[in-house]
């Protein structure tokens, strides 16, 4: 497969390195542009803040930092060879110019929240609603976008059990890193501890109803989200309620035996998704999963970081507890963005881009 030219919105941020650290050596896509607040200088002149070593490829990035908000921003693209753009914008900015570019013909694969609620843009988690690139292309185009990352860890295991068994409540206490924030909380030492252990405003409400959207239970939900003194890896404490009582091998069984045929191939895919442990997850022995003894480098181990670990504590009757840990900034959000991008393009939703369409109008 050749690789496909994309460009990332964001140059700075958290999930826009991770992005680029993803995407510096992939085998299906070639980073040629990146676009940012910082337009003019070069990218390897912007501060690296990842603890893993700058991937060399970034700093042969020959393109100066587009203007992001450039409202020729799509021309330039094209005219870069670009098809395919990843997004690790602010919701605010994301709404004008994901839309911008995407009813000009680019397909685009969105970190933010902005179009996630909108019911003409897909809303996928690769491993858990593939089908739901199949309503393509929208009012907007190919704009498709990932979830909330506090949602992955909760949204592995639910998904599976609510195939097999109605679930009438759920109950999530989440444990969540520093990283989530961004940049903001690790550098600044008033603002983090200001955030422990309060709970984070608007979030349990963006997780119930992007919960709602993808798996379309009728469940009463109860979400406390909080941030917690860590700087990676979010674990979610979970209480599900069924229809019916079952065992703990049931669930067991259920988690360890879902095939996810699809994905194969995918170069950001791990054989599973899903490991389940005997013991409860923590982050410094399971943050990166299957790939923690090797201290993993994200920039050539793509599947590292890409596992939700999961650990059933009890089955009482028809209650399940369970606790979750998945890697926010890579799982939760870079990660999973390109492997959505890898499986958009690996079934066909991408078609051959016509970089230089004639009827396609901002306008639309």
């Amino acid at each position: 497969m050749p690789s496909a030219r994309v460009a990332i919105l964001g140059a700075g941020g958290f999930v826009s390195q991770r992005m680029q650290q993803r995407l510096a050596n992939h085998p299906w896509f070639d980073l040629v542009a990146v676009a940012g607040r910082d337009s003019g200088q070069m990218l390897a002149t912007v501060p690296w803040r990842l603890k893993h070593r700058k991937p060399k490829a970034l700093d042969n990035i020959s393109e100066p930092i587009l203007d992001v908000h450039s409202p020729e921003l799509h021309h330039i693209l094209k005219a870069l060879g670009v098809t395919i753009v990843f997004s690790a914008l602010p919701s605010g900015p994301a709404r004008t110019i994901e839309a911008l570019l995407s009813r000009n013909g680019l397909v685009v694969f969105s970190n933010a929240s902005a179009y996630r609620m909108d019911f003409e843009v897909p809303l996928t988690v690769a491993d858990v609603n593939p089908e739901s690139l199949k309503q393509w292309p929208g009012k907007l185009g190919l704009l498709a976008c990932a979830t909330n990352c506090t949602l992955i860890p909760v949204l592995h295991p639910l998904h599976i059990i609510a195939k097999h068994h109605r679930v009438t409540q759920v109950k999530v206490r989440s444990e969540q890193a520093l990283s989530g924030a961004g940049w903001t909380l690790l550098l600044d030492d008033e603002k983090k501890e200001a955030a422990i252990g309060k709970e984070i405003e608007g979030e349990a409400e963006k997780l119930i109803e992007e919960a709602e959207r993808i798996l379309q239970i009728n469940a009463e939900w109860d979400v406390v989200c909080k941030r917690v003194n860590a700087e990676e890896g979010h674990i979610v404490n979970v209480e599900l309620r069924l229809e019916q009582n079952v065992t703990l091998e049931e669930m067991k069984s259920l988690l360890l035996t879902e095939k996810y045929t699809h994905l194969r191939q995918l170069p950001s895919a791990p054989s599973s998704p899903i490991i389940v442990l005997e013991e409860s997850p923590t982050r410094a022995k399971h943050l990166w999963g299957s790939f923690q003894s090797l201290d993993p480098n994200p920039s050539e181990h793509l599947v590292a970081g890409m596992e939700t670990i999961v650990h059933i504590e009890a089955v009482e009757g028809s209650v399940i507890k369970f606790k979750a840990l998945s890697h926010n900034t890579i799982r939760g959000a870079a990660g999973g963005v390109v492997l959505l991008a890898e499986l958009a393009l690996a079934e066909g939703h991408i078609p051959s881009v016509d970089i230089n369409p004639s009827d396609v109008s901002s306008e639309r």
